[in-house]
C-alpha cells in the first residue's frame, strides 16, 4: 500500500452504490481499474472510485459490458488528455 493514499474496500464501495461484489470483480478482470491486495481484502485507492463509479454508470444505465466499458473509459480519457495513444 501507499503512503498517504486513502483506500475503501470492495464491500464497502458495493454496499454505498448498491451493487453486487461480481459486479466490480468483473471490472477488475478486465483491467478497468486497480486495486490493492491485503490479506484477502481488496482495497480501492480514492483515485479510481470515480473511474468505477463511471463504469458502473455505463453499465447500470447503458447496459454497456465490461470490455464496452474498457473501451469507452480508454477514449474519454484519451479525450481529456489523460491517457496515452499506446493504452488504446
Amino acid at each position: 500500500m501507499k503512503p498517504g493514499v486513502a483506500y475503501i474496500t470492495v464491500q464497502q464501495f458495493c454496499a454505498f452504490h448498491h451493487c453486487e461484489t461480481v459486479v466490480i470483480e468483473e471490472f477488475l478482470d478486465y483491467g478497468i481499474f486497480k486495486v490493492q491486495q491485503q490479506s484477502e481484502i481488496l482495497l480501492i485507492p480514492e483515485d479510481q472510485v470515480p473511474r468505477i463509479e463511471r463504469a458502473l454508470r455505463l453499465r447500470n444505465d447503458l447496459g454497456v459490458n465490461a470490455p464496452g466499458i474498457d473501451i469507452i473509459l480508454r477514449l474519454v480519457e484519451r479525450i481529456e488528455g489523460r491517457g496515452r495513444v499506446e493504452d488504446l
